[in-house]
């Protein structure tokens, strides 16, 4: 797969990795399509991808930017996405198959440790532009799936905070107001998460 990714282009200057972070409701994904709106207009050629397990709002094969609403957020714009199991391969063949300037990837949590040195190698292979987009800790505040490798192969990170749902302060954890404190992996929004500041957010067990 990697010989493949090479014969696609010869460049001698590597392409970057840009990482949109923080705890949810920070606006990680809105900055992550304003800037893949911007290569499309630039006219790139943009592929999008998110995890098959995102399946919130009703709108699969979308990435979106959230906004409140009265009490509750609510989509606010989107974009097609490709969706895509936890699955190398598959990321590769489709980067293979639609031969992308720019790649954008939203909910990046959602994809195992192998996702940030398969972005690496794309990076530096085929000259590719990558923004990604993701949370950096759970709501344990513990590190979250694959962005720890994503993060420690960056070559920026833009870190992201929310309001605290309690107190209003500037927020950097994810808390877990409902759903099962035992399941660590659980799509939700607010019905199930919160954003909080260090002194208001408790792990949920």
């Amino acid at each position: 797969q990697t010989k493949d990714l090479l014969k696609r282009k010869n460049m001698s200057q590597a392409g970057e990795i840009l990482v949109f972070t923080g705890p949810m409701f920070s606006g990680k994904s809105k900055a992550l399509m304003a800037r893949l709106e911007t290569k499309q207009r630039a006219h790139k050629k943009v592929l999008i991808i998110k995890p098959a397990i995102d399946d919130r709002f009703g709108m699969v094969g979308k990435i979106v930017a959230k906004r409140k609403k009265a009490e509750k957020f609510e989509p606010d714009d989107s974009m097609p996405a490709h969706i895509i199991r936890d699955d190398d391969l598959e990321l590769r063949d489709l980067i293979l198959r639609e031969k992308p300037d720019v790649l954008g990837i939203d909910e990046a949590q959602f994809f195992g440790p192998w996702l940030g040195r398969t972005l690496y190698l794309c990076r530096n292979t085929i000259n590719l532009e990558i923004y990604v987009a993701g949370l950096d800790l759970d709501a344990w505040a513990n590190p979250f799936g694959g962005m720890p490798d994503v993060l420690a192969y960056a070559d920026e990170v833009c870190k992201f905070t929310a309001n605290c749902f309690k107190c209003g302060q500037d927020a950097r954890f994810t808390q877990k107001v409902g759903g099962s404190a035992e399941q660590k992996i659980q799509v939700g929004a607010e019905n199930i998460y919160e954003a909080r500041c260090g002194n208001c957010w408790t792990s949920p067990a």
